[in-house]
C-alpha cells in the first residue's frame, strides 16, 4: 500500500468513525481534539504525507478503535506507526 492510500484509508476511518478531519496551516504536527464536543483530528496541511499518516494513526488511537472493525493491513499500519512512537 503506498502512502497515498494509506493516508486516504486512515482519513476514510476516521470520518466513518464520526471524527471529522481538518486541514490547517501553522505550527503544530496536529491530533485528534475536542472542539465545541465535535471530534476533530486537526492535520498540519504543510506536514509531508507519511507525518500526516503518523499524526492520524496516533489520533486514531487516542479516540480509541476498540472494537471497530479495521482492515488488517491497515490496522497493521496503525500499529507499525504507534511502535514508533514508542521506540
Amino acid at each position: 500500500m503506498t502512502h497515498e492510500e494509506l493516508f486516504e484509508e486512515l482519513k476514510a476511518l476516521a470520518v466513518e468513525l464520526g471524527i471529522k478531519v481538518r486541514f490547517e496551516n501553522g505550527n503544530f504536527d496536529g491530533g485528534y481534539c475536542l472542539l465545541r464536543e465535535q471530534r476533530l483530528l486537526v492535520l498540519n496541511r504543510r506536514n509531508t504525507v507519511p507525518k500526516k499518516i503518523r499524526t492520524l494513526a496516533l489520533g486514531l488511537n487516542e479516540y480509541g478503535l476498540g472494537n471497530t472493525f479495521i482492515r488488517p493491513a491497515l490496522r497493521d499500519a496503525i500499529e507499525e506507526e504507534l511502535a514508533k512512537g514508542s521506540g
